[in-house]
């Protein structure tokens, strides 16, 4: 039992003790309330007793758990009450039958039916039951270890930062509520007033403990690991550009934007050609404080709140999909207002509080707790949070990238949009390739859209600008007039697309470091092509090195055929023979070790892909994981991915596979492939507890790609790196690797543990079998 529960549980045993008490008391004659009166209705006693009962029954313990003596002691407590409960419930029930019509009858007082139905002494030793009860839990009580709760509290900041979740200043005043009710409680329970007050406060502020931890269960159930990778990975705005789109004195600012804003109209769209910068505006409009000023106006001093999803055609399913939309909006919706959780999810609510005050979050989380994550589920869930809000003075403004990405088909995708306009009080920005479909549907009124190659000339210019005069090869030019005259015909020639500018400033900078001068410089751009796609084949065919040809190719299509982005470290062990990684020792890199190699497999990854593959992780939020320190920030968080989403489209196109297959080695699969490094870098990982989440998630990478090498692959090597897989998972197989293991994989790897143990004939003849598989791949 987590804490709160345990407190909980105490204080409702000790009001049960006291209650009953009262109603068995041959001083008074009192009602179920406390107050006297002439009769009390036998049947309102018995409800009483029925509730009281649900209250100090503890909820079951998860198999897994263990008690600690106090709760065994506590919860053994709870089971005398009960007890005590059935004994005075069966008294009623008797009466009942005793009556001729079957129901209860008044009395005067609950004391004269024991009388009836009971010996003088009988109800005695059931009062001197009671005290020993209630003596016992205020020992009970007045002992506990304050620590614990407290801990539990800081557990919930913890977690409460993670989620960014709106109860920080709540569980900063329930601590200080908590650590007055336990100084000196001891001596606050010795008095029947302050006993009662002293319980309240404490029941109290527990049920509060409890609520917020059944609030960060439903975010936690929403938020997925990737929420916000797109978004971290998007590249910030270059310094003094974009802010036209919210500063209407700028020259070529598109004042509509502006006007929507404060308008009550709830759609803008977005576009513009692949590269001309969408999602780094879109990144700029979510993160400027600017765009809050003008929606006041909209809002009317109602509250607003903010919520955002960018879509991603490289990730994950979840990352391009409605369910990674809804769970992203609603994420964001009930972190900055929890108090909407309980209307939004009643189930869920009463799954943890029904028939107790307090729930035990940690065992229900343990237990059957589901929460639906359908997209008709979360949708309506959705409706809810907006209808409720919408009652209570709250407007919402929703930016969607991306919507080009959305896995399925552009006419679904308008159809969900057109559900979240029905919603109240909703205004909705979204950005996305100008298709055909988009066009008509959002495309209409001029009024409500932008494309971003209309306004970005200018960015492009300071871009280009800023970047050459902080080159100390571009400022030592002789003809700086030309210099410029140069800068404006790449703004021209860029017609809007801010990335082939970067590649254009790139292959520029590169010139000048080779003492190209204004002329040189003229004719390097005159030569560069226009269209992306064709500089992409430039750069491949061109720029990357004969001897790297085939490096770059599986770099290129392990990452193009990646579920989702493999660590750099994993990249240094592409080219290594499977014979290499089977034989490599499970055994931790030092960290000098782990900072060469990610060095290395940097310039490696430079030279052989030229930036069209690039590391991320600068904005990684290492959170997902947990710890952020090294080595962990680095051995995993570091990935690599597409420079942009053209590059990944491009290399989709079957002439440029074609390309890269040639270059491959003959027996090269990239699943297979994937499968080799991923091994490789779980058997060089740390092994501190600390780390098992991360190397589990590079286990269930192994075993996504691992399903999908295609049956003509060599069936031996695939073998042995599978059965080497289990064989290093041998220490972990109930604990890191356990999630979405199959029980076949279990076998193996419990046949692994048994060999890294040493347990008799079986250890043995693993050993044979594996050295004898090894010898055939030589």
């Amino acid at each position: 039992m987590e804490p709160f529960s345990v407190i909980a549980l105490t204080g409702n045993i000790l009001q049960f003790v006291e209650r009953v008490a009262v109603l068995i008391s041959a001083s008074r004659e009192l009602s179920v309330s406390g107050a006297k009166q002439e009769h009390i209705e036998l049947s309102t006693i018995a409800e009483e007793l029925r509730s009281l009962v649900l209250r100090v029954t503890p909820a079951e313990l998860a198999q897994d758990t263990l008690p600690s003596d106090d709760e065994k002691s506590i919860r053994l407590l709870g089971e005398q009450c009960n007890e005590v409960a059935q004994e005075l419930l069966c008294v009623l029930e008797s009466l009942k039958v005793k009556e001729k019509d079957g129901h209860f009858r008044q009395i005067e007082s609950f004391h004269k039916v024991l009388l009836s139905e009971w010996k003088k002494p009988k109800i005695v030793a059931l009062q001197g039951r009671l005290d020993r009860i209630g003596t016992n839990i205020q020992t009970h009580i007045s002992s506990y270890d304050s620590g614990k709760i407290l801990g539990r509290l800081d557990e919930l900041s913890a977690q409460n930062r993670f989620l960014q979740s709106d109860r920080k200043s709540d569980i900063s005043q329930l601590r200080k509520e908590l650590r007055g009710i336990f100084g000196g409680i001891g001596k606050k329970l010795q008095e029947n007033e302050s006993r009662n007050r002293t319980m309240t406060a404490l029941l109290s502020a527990v049920a509060c403990g409890s609520q917020y931890a059944a609030e960060q269960f439903v975010l936690e159930q929403l938020r997925f690991e990737e929420i916000d990778y797109r978004y971290a990975n998007i590249r910030e705005a270059h310094n003094h550009t974009l802010s036209w789109v919210v500063d209407t004195g700028e020259q070529h600012s598109p004042a509509t934007f502006d006007d929507w804003l404060s308008s009550d109209d709830n759609l803008y769209w977005i576009s513009g050609k692949p590269g001309s910068g969408k999602s780094t505006l879109m990144k700029f409009l979510h993160d400027n404080p600017r765009n809050l000023e003008k929606l006041q106006t909209w809002t009317k001093q109602k509250r607003l709140i903010r919520a955002a999803y960018f879509f991603w055609d490289a990730g994950k399913s979840i990352q391009k999909s409605q369910e990674g939309l809804l769970r992203s909006l609603l994420f964001d919706i009930l972190r900055q207002n929890p108090d909407l959780i309980p209307q939004v999810y009643p189930n869920i609510w009463r799954l943890f509080f029904s028939s107790r005050i307090i729930a035990d979050t940690s065992t229900s989380r343990s237990n059957a707790v589901t929460m639906s994550l359908s997209v008709p589920g979360l949708l309506d869930a959705l409706k809810v949070a907006c209808n409720i809000a919408a009652g209570l003075d709250t407007r919402f403004c929703f930016l969607i990238d991306g919507l080009d990405e959305y896995e399925g088909q552009a006419n679904d995708m308008i159809e969900f949009i057109a559900l979240l306009r029905n919603l109240p009080d909703v205004k909705i920005c979204v950005s996305s390739r100008p298709w055909n479909e988009f066009e008509c549907e959002f495309g209409k009124d001029g009024s409500q859209k932008l494309y971003m190659q209309d306004y970005n000339g200018l960015d492009i210019e300071k871009y280009v600008y800023d970047i050459l005069d902080k080159d100390g090869n571009y400022q030592e030019l002789e003809d700086k007039e030309a210099g410029d005259l140069l800068v404006r015909e790449i703004v021209q020639a860029a017609n809007g697309v801010f990335l082939w500018v970067f590649l254009v400033v790139r292959s520029f900078q590169e010139g000048l470091e080779n003492g190209d001068r204004v002329f040189d410089l003229r004719e390097r751009l005159r030569k560069l092509p226009s269209d992306l796609n064709e500089y992409f084949n430039r750069i491949i065919l061109s720029d990357v090195a004969e001897f790297y040809h085939g490096h770059s190719a599986e770099m290129f299509l392990v990452t193009l055929e990646g579920h989702e982005d493999i660590p750099l470290m994993a990249y240094w062990f592409i080219r290594e023979d499977p014979k290499y990684v089977l034989d490599l020792e499970r055994k931790p890199l030092s960290m000098q070790q782990v900072n060469k190699r990610l060095r290395d497999t940097a310039k490696r990854l430079n030279a052989c892909c030229k930036g069209l593959l690039e590391i991320q992780g600068t904005g990684f939020d290492h959170r997902l994981f947990g710890d952020t320190s090294l080595p962990s920030s680095i051995f995993f968080a570091r990935k690599v991915g597409f420079l942009h989403r053209t590059v990944r489209e491009y290399l989709q196109l079957g002439a440029t596979r074609s390309v890269l297959h040639d270059w491959c080695s003959a027996n090269f699969e990239p699943h297979e492939t994937s499968c080799k490094v991923l091994l490789a870098q779980i058997k060089i990982s740390p092994d501190d507890d600390q780390y098992h989440k991360q190397v589990s998630h590079l286990g269930n990478l192994f075993r996504n790609h691992r399903r999908l090498i295609p049956p003509s692959s060599d069936g031996t090597i695939i073998t042995a790196l599978t059965d080497e897989f289990h064989y290093s998972c041998r220490d972990s197989v109930e604990g890191i690797f356990s999630t979405g293991i199959t029980g076949e994989e279990k076998a193996q790897v419990r046949i692994g543990s048994e060999v890294n143990r040493g347990k008799g004939k079986i250890s043995k003849l693993v050993s044979r079998m594996r050295n004898k598989l090894r010898m055939s791949l030589r």
